[in-house]
């Protein structure tokens, strides 16, 4: 298959499916020659934060002069931007071709096992992914999990530390209905003897992780309890550029991490300051421009987060009057996300558009709650479209300079404005 072929097969795959054990994942890796035991891993979970933390982590170890593996997930506008080494995205020529041959040893398994079903949308990614970490001689690779943990495809690694970030509710169809439920799943990650870093915000999340750790007497150490220290460390200079107040949290427990596996191979810190004055992760309070902040929050954790930071902002900068375009994918507790809005801020003009996705929400029944929701007291004006573009040209046409636009609700509009702007 080309290119084209390989990732319109891979996006036909459904993306989540039932799993009750690692067993498939783990004979395909078999089949490929085990590439996940080829280089030290470094395994990330969590509702929210966790793809900011890889970052900051594989940035890190750049500075140290390790080649690093990144695999992240959802990519914004293109796949290959969840496989990348030392920043660079695989190529379209090395994804195609690690595609096929991965594909070929699955086409093989599937004739010959029966025990062996094909890989759902994230797992295949994964699998490829280790394979070209490995082929590419990785010193270092930074997980990222999909969904969950405990049964996550990057589950099968031993890694040299375990991180878990933010914990809320989200995909509570897949992972429980109790952020106790949620976080033993994202618990499952951790691995007999293998320290796990956590900063969950919760005090029961991190009570089922503490009880976890303990079972599996792997050494646990809660960032609340080294925050002080650790901010003291980096220094103002080093969080003073991060405008999103939930990206000092994600900072912290990187830089927490990178302190625990200094001890093993001799890692400088002060790499990770370093790391962080170069961070830059698209979709998180993301300025583009000086009155247009874009941010993925997606679910009740990381819209509250929002919130706060641009509670900040406004405060620090003197904004009094704000937008916002809205978009939403069907399968999230959008009611609430819309609730914690409109209580929260007072907008002048509400601007909400449908994502190009099945998972997509009709814009006029975001427009009937966003109505709902809203006080008696709070007046604004506010249209629904049906695509993106339609909800992008009118929020920034009809923008005035002392107005501040943000765009918030979704990954998948991150990816789309990405792309209109791309265009412009």
């Amino acid at each position: 298959m080309d290119y084209n072929e390989a990732t319109e097969y891979i996006l036909s795959i459904p993306r989540f499916a039932a799993k009750t054990h690692l067993d498939n994942t783990r004979a395909i890796l078999s089949k490929l020659g085990n590439p996940e035991n080829e280089f030290k891993s470094i395994h990330v979970a969590g509702t929210n934060g966790k793809g900011s933390v890889c970052k900051m982590l594989a940035l890190a170890l750049e500075e140290q002069g390790y080649k690093v593996g990144l695999f992240t997930s959802p990519h914004l506008m293109k796949m290959n931007e969840r496989i990348s080494i030392n920043g660079i995205d695989i190529s379209d020529e090395d994804f195609t071709d690690i595609f096929n041959r991965v594909k070929s040893d699955i086409d093989v398994l599937l004739d010959s096992d029966k025990e062996v079903a094909h890989p759902a949308f994230f797992e295949y990614v994964f699998l490829m992914a280790a394979l070209y970490f490995a082929e590419q001689n990785c010193d270092y690779v930074v997980l990222e999990t999909g969904l969950g943990g405990r049964l996550d495809a990057t589950s099968v690694v031993t890694p040299e530390v375990c991180i878990i970030t933010s914990i809320g509710m989200d995909h509570m169809q897949y992972l429980g209905n109790t952020i106790e439920e949620i976080a033993g799943e994202k618990a499952g990650i951790i691995v007999p003897g293998v320290p796990v870093i956590y900063n969950t915000g919760s005090y029961v999340a991190d009570k089922v992780i503490e009880e976890k750790a303990g079972k599996l007497v792997s050494p646990a150490y809660n960032v609340v309890k080294y925050k002080d220290g650790v901010l003291k460390l980096l220094g103002e200079e080093s969080i003073a550029g991060f405008k999103a107040l939930y990206q000092i949290d994600n900072a912290v427990t990187a830089t927490l991490a990178f302190m625990m596996m200094q001890e093993k191979d001799e890692l400088d810190v002060t790499d990770m300051k370093k790391a962080l004055a170069k961070f830059n992760w698209p979709g998180r309070m993301q300025y583009l421009a000086p009155n247009i902040i874009m941010d993925g929050a997606h679910n009740e954790d990381a819209i509250k987060r929002f919130v706060e930071s641009v509670k900040s902002i406004a405060e620090r900068d003197g904004w009094k009057k704000m937008s916002l375009l809205f978009a939403v994918s069907s399968d999230k507790d959008y009611e609430d996300i819309i609730s914690i809005l409109t209580r929260e801020l007072t907008f002048e003009d509400i601007y909400v558009g449908e994502l190009a996705s099945d998972r997509k929400l009709d814009a006029s029944k975001v427009v009937e709650l966003f109505q709902k929701y809203s006080l008696a007291e709070k007046h604004f004006s506010i249209v629904g479209t049906k695509n993106i573009e339609d909800a992008w040209r009118l929020a920034t046409g009809e923008l005035e300079e002392d107005t501040l636009l943000l765009i918030v609700g979704s990954l998948y509009m991150v990816g789309e404005i990405e792309k209109l702007i791309g265009k412009e």
